[in-house]
């Protein structure tokens, strides 16, 4: 037989067959060639030849034959065990890429705005574990100025969170916007919210003018709403407040609220669910009611992977949730 260099995994790679391997495991378990042809549909001669053309590959005999059968030799026996793995390890390949192309498993990087990081994007999360538990989420959060970039770059997926008018304004240059397109998902107003424990939060009625020279917590300038924000203002006769943090960070924005008593602009899911909690008071403006739409953004030119598409599945069941 001929010698086998095994100090090169890369000569050992030129040599093997993934077949050969598969063909002597199968002897093994099945104890004999002919039991083996059996399993494996093959004649009893091309099993034989596969072994023997093993063995002159290897530069050792991998079993001793006699009329009792075959056994392993001790060098069979290592070359059973590294057989064993590599054949194991392309099972756990062959059942991670058809999970893959199924999206029950994978990874999907998610950017979002505060309209959607405290409601609908959990409940989603929770709907695609349903679907694929498997999947790995990373949820990346910003403004549109900073997410739509990110998408168009590959950096994220998707972008869930309040739908502009006009994306130009959040893309370099104002370029790329025919390659994103955005899906509405329902239509979702804006809030103003204070502290549940505010003096304020007891009465019946509070007047804008009772709230306009206090702390304010607007969305940022780059964002979405900040228009609508501005709008409603102005059609209250009102310029923006003077004292005016801006911010999209959820929890900032919360803690500003409950422990220094600002007042805040908050997308109506986001303030509905933290008052369900007792943490703050929705105050009720008319002009405010149906100011935004919340959705999501993906690529135009490009397909979207399966891991994206169940990922979509279970927003839009997260919707119905929301609606119900």
């Amino acid at each position: 037989m001929q010698e086998l260099d095994l100090q090169s995994g890369i000569s050992l790679a030129r040599r093997l067959r993934l077949q050969q391997l598969a063909i002597f495991i199968k002897v093994i378990e099945s104890g004999s060639v002919l039991a083996a042809s059996r399993e494996l549909a093959m004649t009893q001669p091309a099993i034989s030849k596969s072994i023997q053309d093993l063995e002159g590959q290897m530069g050792a005999p991998l079993f001793e034959r006699s009329k009792k059968g075959m056994r392993l030799t001790d060098f069979g026996k290592i070359f059973e065990n590294h057989a064993k793995v590599i054949l194991s390890q392309l099972r756990y390949l062959s059942e991670d890429l058809n999970a893959f192309k199924t999206g029950a498993a994978g990874h999907i990087v998610v950017g979002t705005l505060i309209a959607a990081s405290g409601t609908i994007l959990p409940r989603a999360i929770g709907n695609l574990r349903r679907i694929a538990p498997d999947v790995v989420v990373t949820v990346k959060v910003g403004a549109n100025s900073t997410l739509y970039p990110m998408l168009l770059k590959g950096d994220v997926d998707i972008v869930l969170g309040i739908l502009p008018e006009d994306s130009r304004p959040f893309l370099p240059d104002h370029k790329g916007v025919s390659s994103i397109k955005h899906v509405a998902l329902y239509e979702d107003g804006l809030n103003v919210v204070i502290s549940a424990k505010n003096p304020l939060a007891s009465k019946k009625r509070v007047q804008l003018a009772d709230l306009h020279a206090m702390e304010w917590i607007v969305p940022t300038v780059d964002s979405a709403t900040f228009r609508a924000v501005e709008k409603f203002f102005r059609e209250q006769g009102m310029s923006m407040p003077e004292h005016v943090i801006e911010s999209v960070s959820i929890l900032t924005n919360l803690e500003l609220i409950i422990q220094w008593g600002m007042v805040a602009i908050m997308p109506r899911s986001a303030a509905k669910r933290f008052s369900e909690l007792g943490l703050i008071k929705i105050l009720e403006f008319d002009k405010l009611r149906d100011a935004t739409t919340v959705g999501y953004t993906v690529r135009s030119d490009r397909e979207q992977s399966v891991v994206v598409q169940n990922f979509i599945r279970a927003l839009e069941a997260s919707t119905d949730d929301l609606e119900s």
